[in-house]
This record gives C-alpha cells, sequence and structure tokens, in this order.
C-alpha cells in the first residue's frame, strides 16, 4: 500500500498510482515524504505547471484531466511535445538532465496533479538503484508512444490521424463506441498534426466509415471500420464512401 496515511486521495486515484510503475510498491512512509503537499493540486484549465528553462526539477503525477506540454521556438511558435492524462508522469527527464525543464506544462482541462520533490526524489534514487531502473523503465515507455506518435503523422493521412486517434479513445476496438473528445480540437489539431480546418475535414470525412459528430460528440457504428482505414492503402480508402 502507499502512503494512504497522510496523502489525501480519492479512492479511484489510490487505484491508479498504485499502477505506475515508478511509485507502485513504495513504502507508504516514503511516497508521504516524497509528496510535497499531502493534498493533491486542483488545477483549472489553462494553469502553467512549469515553464521552458526553470531549473526546478519536481516530478508531477496526473491523477486526472489532461495537460500539454510544449516547447516554444525564438520565434514565439509552440510545438506540441506530448499530451499527458491520468497515470502519466511529468519531469522525469528533466531531474535526470539537470539543465532546467526542457518544455512548458500547460493544462488543457481542468487536471488534478500530485507533486513528487525532486531532490528528495533524486537522492531516494541514489540509494535505491531499483526506484532509477523505474524511472528509466517509464522514460522508455514515452519514448516508445511519442516514436508510435511521429510515426503516424509521417504515414498517415489526416483522416487516418484521425481515426487513429479516436481509436484509442475507445475501450475496444470491434463494435459500437461513444466517446466525448476529451480537449478541444484546436488542441487535438495541432496534436495531430494539422490544421484545426483539416482536422474538421478529417471527421467530416469519417463519416463514410460510420462516424457520427454532435460537437464534442462522437458516435462510432463499428470500431473495427476505422480500425480498417488506418491499414488501407491510398488506392483503397474512401472507394465507395
Amino acid at each position: 500500500m502507499l502512503g494512504r496515511k497522510t496523502i489525501q486521495l480519492e479512492a479511484e486515484e489510490w487505484a491508479l498510482l498504485e499502477s505506475i510503475p515508478l511509485v507502485c510498491g513504495l513504502p507508504d512512509t516514503l511516497v508521504s515524504r516524497l509528496a510535497k503537499e499531502q493534498v493533491p493540486l486542483r488545477l483549472e484549465k489553462g494553469t502553467v505547471l512549469f515553464q521552458q528553462g526553470q531549473t526546478e526539477t519536481d516530478v508531477h503525477v496526473v491523477l486526472g484531466g489532461w495537460i500539454k506540454l510544449f516547447r516554444t521556438g525564438e520565434t514565439g511558435t509552440e510545438t506540441i511535445i506530448r499530451i499527458a492524462g491520468a497515470g502519466d508522469v511529468l519531469g522525469e527527464a528533466d531531474l535526470l538532465l539537470g539543465e532546467g525543464r526542457q518544455t512548458c506544462a500547460e493544462t488543457i482541462t481542468q487536471a488534478r496533479v500530485l507533486t513528487l520533490d525532486g531532490q528528495k526524489l533524486a537522492s531516494q534514487m541514489r540509494r535505491d538503484p531499483v526506484l532509477g531502473l523505474r524511472m528509466a523503465a517509464s522514460l522508455s515507455a514515452q519514448v516508445q508512444h511519442l516514436t508510435k506518435h511521429v510515426e503516424n503523422i509521417k504515414l498517415f493521412d489526416a483522416p487516418q490521424r484521425t481515426a487513429r486517434f479516436l481509436l484509442d479513445l475507445c475501450p475496444e476496438q470491434t463494435g459500437a463506441c461513444s466517446i466525448s473528445l476529451p480537449y478541444e480540437k484546436a488542441v487535438i489539431a495541432e496534436w495531430l498534426g494539422m490544421k484545426p480546418a483539416s482536422f474538421s475535414r478529417a471527421l467530416a470525412r469519417l463519416r463514410g466509415f460510420g462516424v457520427t459528430v454532435d460537437r464534442d460528440s462522437i458516435l462510432i457504428s463499428d470500431t473495427k471500420r476505422l480500425v480498417d482505414l488506418t491499414h488501407m492503402s491510398a488506392d483503397e480508402k474512401f472507394q465507395g464512401c
């Protein structure tokens, strides 16, 4: 069990926390000592969690909501690097590199975050190599996810990327599914490497594959049709739609 005696979490948040490799199985007293606050942060949409270039090294566990990590170029242009949701951990690479924050983190919905003290976490890793291996495994999973995301952007057209995004929100890859878009369409479009207008057109093209859109509500008549779309060649797509 994690530090239930002191950290104030909802039951489902405990279950989530205990599923995260970085912290699952750690003694109660250790988790309590690592946590900067015994009550997780409740953040409103648009809250900046940390800024690119900041030197602090705290690690943040997302318990609920969505947070975008992005870099700002010299011209002020933002590039989304990652979209983090419940169960994701932020700031591990910054802690290990010790070169300041590599990205900015901003909530794109209301969010709930548990903050771990970076200095205490680094000290504990020096005493416990297993904890360091857990962090390395967590970072490897993030790299793998980002690699797959970049591959999808390079190989898929806009409707296929949109189909893949919707499928990732569905609990099953067969049968009907009703979902809600988790955050603003403009953010989704940027994350998928397209303009908002292109995202809207992509959703419209998916009507031929049984997708009905009502504002932020999406009804998919058969998710398998979207799975099939992501495997289609350029000549096969939208024939007869």
